[in-house]
C-alpha cells in the first residue's frame, strides 16, 4: 500500500466479495493461491492492495529482485526466487511453494513465467496448477488491467499515476482443483482472468491456455 501511495498508482478494485474464502480456509489452517496476468512490475503491490493485505508468498524470477522499492519488499518478506534458465532453481522453488502451502501460507503466482511485453496475455505454464491440485488448494483469479501503461516493463519506476490511467483489478469467483486434471484447472483459470481483460490484452487468437512444464 504504501509503494503505491507514494507513487499515486492505486488501482480500481472489483470483486472484493470473492476474498471471503480467505478467512473460511485460514479456520482450518488451509491457504488459497492468487494467480494473476503479468505485463508490468507493479503487479505485485496491485495484488497486494487488492487482496486487502492478505498474508502470502510470492513466487517472482531472479529479476525482481532488482528492482528499487520492490526488491526490499520481497527480500524483507521472505518471498520465493525462481531462476527460469535453471531447472535446479525451479526444483528448489517448487519444493519451497509446497512447504508453504502446507503451513497454510497463501501463494502468489504468476503462471505466463515472465512479463508480457505487448500487455497480451500469454499461455500458462502448468507448475503452479500442479501444486494447487497436489495440495487440493482453491485458486483465486486476478485480472490486472492497464498495468503496463502505468509501468511498462523496461521501465523500473512508473511513468505516470493510475489517476490518469483507468488501472483496475478485478477478483475472480474461487476455483477448486480437487478430482480435476492439471489442464482443466488451468484453462478455467486462464479464461477467468482473459474474460476481464481490455481487448488490448486479450490474448492472440489461438494462443493455447497452457503449456507444459
Amino acid at each position: 500500500r504504501s509503494l503505491l501511495q507514494i507513487t499515486n498508482c492505486t488501482p480500481l478494485v472489483y470483486g472484493r466479495e470473492n476474498l471471503a474464502i480467505l478467512d473460511q480456509q485460514s479456520k482450518h489452517g488451509k491457504p488459497v493461491m492468487f494467480v494473476a496476468n503479468h505485463c508490468s512490475w507493479m503487479d505485485i503491490p496491485y495484488v497486494v492492495m487488492a487482496a486487502n493485505g492478505a498474508f502470502y508468498k510470492a513466487i517472482a524470477k531472479d529479476e525482481l529482485w532488482k528492482v528499487p522499492l520492490l526488491s526490499k519488499t520481497l527480500v524483507l518478506g521472505g518471498h520465493v526466487s525462481s531462476n527460469k534458465k535453471s531447472r535446479q532453481s525451479q526444483i528448489k522453488a517448487y519444493r519451497k511453494c509446497i512447504q508453504w502451502l502446507r503451513k497454510g501460507v497463501n501463494l502468489l503466482v504468476f503462471p505466463e513465467g515472465k512479463l508480457s511485453q505487448t500487455g497480451r496475455m500469454q499461455s500458462f505454464k502448468n507448475g503452479a496448477f500442479q501444486m494447487a491440485r497436489k495440495e487440493n488448494v482453491p485458486i483465486i483469479p486476478f485480472t490486472i488491467c492497464n498495468a503496463k501503461m502505468v509501468q511498462p516493463p523496461d521501465y523500473v519506476f512508473p511513468t505516470q499515476p493510475s489517476r490518469s490511467v483507468p488501472v483496475t483489478v478485478y477478483i475472480g469467483k474461487p476455483i477448486w482443483t480437487n478430482n480435476r486434471s492439471d489442464g482443466e484447472v488451468c484453462e478455467e483459470v486462464w479464461n477467468a482472468i482473459s474474460e476481464n481483460l481490455p481487448e488490448s490484452q486479450k490474448p492472440i487468437s489461438g494462443t493455447p491456455a497452457y503449456t507444459v512444464n
